[in-house]
């Protein structure tokens, strides 16, 4: 599939899966932009390799739980893969733990949609890629936040398709 001439929008793209999904979109052709909270010399790295590729690429610095900064960093893919955990056992877990999980996680992937939905309906284009995890359909123990998080990530994925999808 050639996605020449789409910028994709890939969370979390510094590392891990998040810059997996980024290369290989460039691959595909597409120009992407690499959103990250954390390490710039890492995104920058990330950002060499894909315009290696032979596509634009550059990196923005976004905590994608503060809905301000997400609205000035948006286009025609995003890929919301930024994720953190914070795991501890549910009785010793501390509410700004499970806050900064479900914040990043599900408020991230939220504020990163919102800040996209008017340009794709307005363009009758684009697309949204989640990325979940199995433990939002089975949990696991010490891990009562990130599962709640990735289960709502589940919910707000087959809730935000029944409003675009058409």
């Amino acid at each position: 599939m050639s996605l020449n001439g789409k910028t994709a929008l890939v969370t979390g793209a510094s590392r891990g899966i998040g810059r997996a999904i980024a290369l290989r979109l460039a691959e595909d052709g597409a120009n992407v932009a690499v959103i990250y909270a954390g390490s710039a010399d890492k995104a920058e790295a990330v950002v060499n390799e894909i315009t290696a590729l032979g596509v634009n690429a550059k990196a923005y610095r976004c905590n994608v739980a503060d809905s301000a900064a997400v609205n000035e960093t948006v286009k025609d893919i995003l890929v919301n893969n930024a994720g953190i955990t914070r795991d501890g056992l549910m009785l010793r877990m501390k509410d700004e733990d499970f806050d900064a999980v479900l914040d990043t996680n599900l408020k991230g992937a939220f504020n990163m949609i919102r800040a996209c939905y008017s340009g794709f309906i307005r363009k009758k284009s684009g697309r949204i890629i989640n990325i979940s995890s199995v433990s939002g359909i089975m949990g696991n123990a010490g891990q009562a936040n990130y599962s709640a998080s990735k289960a709502g990530v589940i919910g707000l994925t087959k809730s935000v398709a029944r409003e675009l999808a058409s």
